[in-house]
Formats: structure tokens, sequence, C-alpha cells
């Protein structure tokens, strides 16, 4: 979905944000920014960042991180940083390291190119783990020889 991250981004607390210029950075994709707090592991949690659009202020930050990361089945920590002025932002999400609850949701996801039942079989679980569920045991090609999506099973 985001590609690959060139370098780590460094997310600043909301205090020291706005007495920081912005930085230019390549953003590709999520990194997982640590494994756990000590306040974590009891929930085995681990954050990532994940690309927010432009983030002008802190304010708006604080305003649609939570937005942002319950759109990933994720909780904002309130962290986030420029990458690209006037262009990117990412956030800091907190998520869970096996997702727990009763409620589940199947959708389809991007998956890249899928060439045949055996292409899925490798493919396909580790992409639906990527977005934080299950595979299914479901695939389609949507435009043939650039994209396929793969039914991935959500639990919140």
């Amino acid at each position: 979905m985001y590609g690959g991250l060139a370098a780590a981004v460094p997310l600043l607390p909301a205090a020291r944000l706005a007495a920081r210029p912005a930085q230019v950075r390549n953003v590709m994709s999520p990194q997982v920014m640590s494994t756990s707090t000590e306040e974590e592991s009891a929930m085995d949690t681990f954050t990532v960042t994940i690309p927010a659009g432009p983030l002008y202020n802190n304010d708006e930050a604080q305003r649609l991180g939570p937005a942002i990361a319950a759109a990933h089945f994720g909780t904002f920590t309130g962290l986030w940083t420029t990458v690209v002025e006037n262009e990117m932002s990412v956030i800091q999400v907190a998520l869970p390291a096996e997702p727990t609850g009763e409620t589940e949701y199947t959708m389809d996801v991007p998956a890249g190119t899928i060439g045949s039942e055996d292409d899925a079989k490798e493919k396909c679980p580790a992409v639906c783990a990527s977005y934080g569920g299950r595979w299914n045991g479901q695939w389609k090609t949507v435009i043939e020889g650039k994209l396929s999506v793969a039914g991935c099973v959500f639990k919140f």
C-alpha cells in the first residue's frame, strides 16, 4: 500500500513540533518504530508510521490523527512529523500485535499482481497481515498484469 521507507522518520512530541522546521524525506511505507513500551507490552502492541497527507500544524494533526489511525484499526499516539513540505506528513499509530474482538469485517485490499492460485497462497497471507488482518482464501485480479486484491478478514 505504501511501498518501502528509505529512512527512519523521527517522530516528535507535539510540544517540539512547532519549533522544528519540516525536513524533506522520501516516505514509502509504514515502519516499526518500537516493539513496545512497558505499558504497551501487556497489550502486545507495536507502532508504525502511516502516511497522513499534508498536516500543517499540531492542532490539525491532533484533530485528524485519531480518524486516520482508526481507519487502520489503530490508535493515534499523538506523534507526527512532516516528511515532504506541503505534501506529506506521517503519524505514529499503535496497533495490536494480535487483533482481537467479537466483530469481523471482510474486505479486499490491494495485493500487487497475483498470477495464479499458488502465487496467491504465497502472497496473500502476508499482504493481509500487513493490513492487520488474515487472508480468507479469496483473491481476484482487477487490472490484468497490474493489480490483484486479496480478501482479508479484520477483527475489532
